[in-house]
């Protein structure tokens, strides 16, 4: 029996061993395949996503790139990349590119629309040698100059900082504080067509003022006032129902504004004397999106020429401005800002985009700390939704960019 036994236990561990073997075989076998299968599904959608550069490149050259597929060979795969307009009045785009490698396929999809300047909580195209951001001024959100950035003492900016030009600090002691990034070497210009773009919409759907100098403009909740004089009666109407699409123009006309905004509105002047836009008092929304995260209220001010804050007695302690700013050839100021008395701060919610950068007061440096002498210190705090979101018609800066991918 012990013979045999040795005999029985030597085939067991056989066939034991045979059968792993057999399994191990397999295993690998296996490992091999699915590598195989892995590597032309990543190279799949590595063709995919190269068809996605590719075409948004090219959109990001030309932004009146039209409608079409394209068919590349590449990387012993093929890609076919489809791009459509899904809604022609927002100019919402669809590019869709598929990958092929080896028989297997991988799709990505992506929207892209317009990007706008409201995305910005400052922007210009100039920034002038004699106007500095201290110690009193701080801006969150995205800020972009062309220009160089004159900083003195510690000015704070909170969203990222990308300018053309350089860093040009007031003292030795200047430190300021760029808490969201820094970046040089980016240009981005203002368009010729911002405004005329927003009175052609203003023509089409919603409302332009003709033949008159100046236009009175305030907006009170779901109605608006206006009219043409100081003395003059005051004309009411529905908002809504006054500017179905949110486009009210001031032609050739200088537009002075105030008041309690309910909806979405951009406004507009232009004009070869004129296409100012004076900001007589709070310019704020029915419901603020800081406590109102719901908000719809949104505003867009733009001006072929200078956007200015009055001086007046409304404004001689602070003034709050709930808008995107848009100065196309001239910039934001306050109206005499040597003169005028200390006036508190400019509470912003929005962003400021202009040519030029305008003055809003006058400041001197005591012990390091910036001590405002005439004017405005500044309160810039991004509006969020201006990222994702604009203002009907707000000039846009003739790119797009990318709102969501799909894989």
């Amino acid at each position: 029996m012990g013979g045999k036994g040795a005999l029985l236990l030597v085939l067991g561990f056989s066939i034991i061993f045979m059968v792993a073997g057999r399994n191990f075989n397999s295993m690998a076998t296996a490992t091999v395949e699915n590598f195989a299968n892995y590597y032309s599904d990543a190279k799949a959608h590595h063709i995919a996503a190269t068809g996605i550069n590719l075409v948004t490149n090219q959109i990001f050259l030309n932004g009146s790139l039209a409608d079409q597929t394209w068919n590349y060979n590449f990387d012993s795969g093929t890609i076919r990349a489809t791009l459509t307009t899904i809604n022609a009045f927002q100019q919402i785009k669809e590019l869709v590119s598929i990958g092929t490698f080896s028989g297997v396929t991988s799709t990505i999809k992506v929207i892209l629309k317009p990007s706008s300047f409201s995305k910005y909580a400052y922007f210009s195209h100039t920034e002038s040698a004699n106007i500095w951001w201290t110690t009193t001024d701080t801006v969150w959100g995205p800020l972009h100059t062309n220009g160089q950035l004159r900083v003195a003492d510690r000015p704070v900016f909170y969203g990222k900082v990308t300018l053309d030009g350089s860093l040009v600090k007031y003292s030795n002691n200047a430190r300021p504080q760029f808490l969201g990034g820094f970046q040089t070497g980016v240009h981005i210009d203002i368009p010729s067509n911002g405004v005329s773009n927003l009175k052609t919409a203003a023509q089409t759907g919603g409302y332009v003022f003709t033949n008159q100098s100046t236009v009175y403009l305030e907006f009170r909740g779901d109605s608006l006032r206006y009219r043409y004089n100081t003395t003059s009666a005051w004309t009411y109407v529905l908002a809504s129902t006054f500017a179905p699409n949110g486009a009210i123009f001031a032609n050739n006309a200088n537009l002075r504004i105030k008041g309690r905004v309910k909806g979405r509105f951009t406004i507009g002047s232009d004009g070869s004397s004129r296409g100012k836009v004076y900001l007589d008092d709070d310019v704020f929304y029915n419901q603020d999106p800081r406590q109102f995260p719901n908000s719809t209220d949104m505003l867009g001010i733009v001006a072929k020429d200078d956007i200015i804050i009055t001086e007046n007695a409304a404004n001689n302690n602070n003034i709050m401005v709930q808008a995107s700013i848009y100065s196309e050839s001239g910039s934001f100021q306050a109206e005499n800002y040597q003169n005028r008395p200390v006036s508190g701060a400019i509470h912003l919610l929005g962003g400021v985009i202009q040519n030029a950068r305008g003055p809003v007061g006058t400041f001197r440096t005591v012990g390091g700390a910036s001590i405002i002498e005439s004017g405005f210190s500044k309160r810039y705090r991004y509006d969020d939704r201006f990222m994702v979101a604009s203002p009907p018609f707000f000039p846009g800066t003739n790119s797009f960019e990318i709102v969501s991918w799909f894989e």
